[in-house]
């Protein structure tokens, strides 16, 4: 398992270039060299200042810098099947907790998002992972299912893992789908399991409270407060990451924003969708409800002998707002 690492990311050139991140996340001492994660191949952008700069989301800030984001270029459905079992290996490791796959569309060119989510569509059909590239473009969800081990109970869980699209026309206000919260310098799929990703959390910082693993916790006082302390930093990331979004929005109407009570938050998108043509605000819920759901449950599987079970919390899609 690795929890310190060289990221690998890309200068305006292409050229890979190392650099040590976030000491303060190490909970072992061991490392990894990553390698360039494109493999030689140079992107039509400056990924390194997309990571540093533009990347709002802080829960995948912090997996990019424990090296544990599986990064791919990909040309076709055929190589996104290919990574995503390389990232499910991952996974079943604990080394990963989301896969980045990067499009190379070089050549191409598209009039608005839509049709770059009609590419991306055409892509995951191609992958064998929607029924048509029409219904994964207008609402229809991708829940991908891997039984693996949970990192806080240690029992067979299933988690769901989904894919969300990214294109650059959602960054311009005067596109139609202009949403900046799906927006990148390239068309993409962004895959994770919040769950899971939470869970990951949970362990590293029993690691760092108590030199150990949930599992191996004997103390129910213990796990409480293990699992108060998570919930709070998880929370405390969301509402980062939603902070940031909204002040990046040059349009109100089409800016994500936090509920008064910060226990939902509200997005121009239904999430964890693939993708929208219409865009129409949902409500959906903050850590403080969907992760204190799963810590209440891993505490009744580790001490009440309760059935590990984490569904879709996290991700379990938002309501329309009227």
């Amino acid at each position: 398992m690795v929890y310190k690492t060289l990221i690998a990311v890309i200068d305006f050139q292409g050229i890979c270039v190392m650099s040590e991140r976030l000491q303060a996340d190490v909970v072992d001492g061991r490392a990894e060299t990553a390698r360039c994660p494109f493999h030689g191949s140079e992107p039509d952008f400056d990924f390194q200042h997309w990571l540093q700069r533009d990347l709002m989301c802080s829960a995948g800030k912090r997996e990019f810098r424990l090296g544990r984001y599986h990064v791919a270029m990909v040309r076709n459905g055929a190589d996104y099947s290919r990574e995503v079992e390389t990232f499910f290996a991952g996974v079943r490791e604990h080394s990963r907790t989301g896969f980045l796959a990067v499009v190379n569309d070089r050549g191409r060119s598209y009039a608005n998002a839509a049709e770059e989510l009609k590419a991306l569509g055409a892509l995951m059909q191609e992958a064998g992972l929607c029924r048509s590239a029409d219904a994964v473009v207008q609402g229809e969800t991708i829940s991908i299912e891997l039984e693996v081990e949970c990192p806080v109970t240690g029992l067979p869980t299933t988690y769901s893992f989904f894919p969300v699209a990214f294109c650059r026309g959602s960054n311009n206000v005067e596109d139609p789908l202009y949403d900046p919260s799906l927006s990148a310098p390239f068309i993409g799929i962004n895959m994770t399991s919040d769950a899971f990703a939470f869970a990951c959390l949970v362990r590293d910082q029993c690691i760092r409270l108590y030199g150990s693993k949930p599992d191996e916790l004997t103390c129910m006082h213990a796990a409480r407060k293990l699992f108060q302390h998570s919930v709070t930093t998880w929370q405390n990331m969301s509402v980062n990451t939603i902070s940031s979004y909204n002040k990046r929005s040059a349009c109100p109407e089409r800016a994500v924003h936090l509920s008064d009570d910060r226990r939902s938050w509200l997005a121009p998108h239904n999430d964890p969708v693939f993708a929208e043509t219409k865009k129409e605000m949902h409500s959906h819920e903050m850590p403080v409800i969907y992760a204190q759901n799963l810590c209440d449950n891993w505490l009744r599987t580790m001490f009440e002998a309760g059935t590990a079970s984490v569904g879709r919390e996290g991700q379990s899609g938002g309501i329309l707002v009227a």
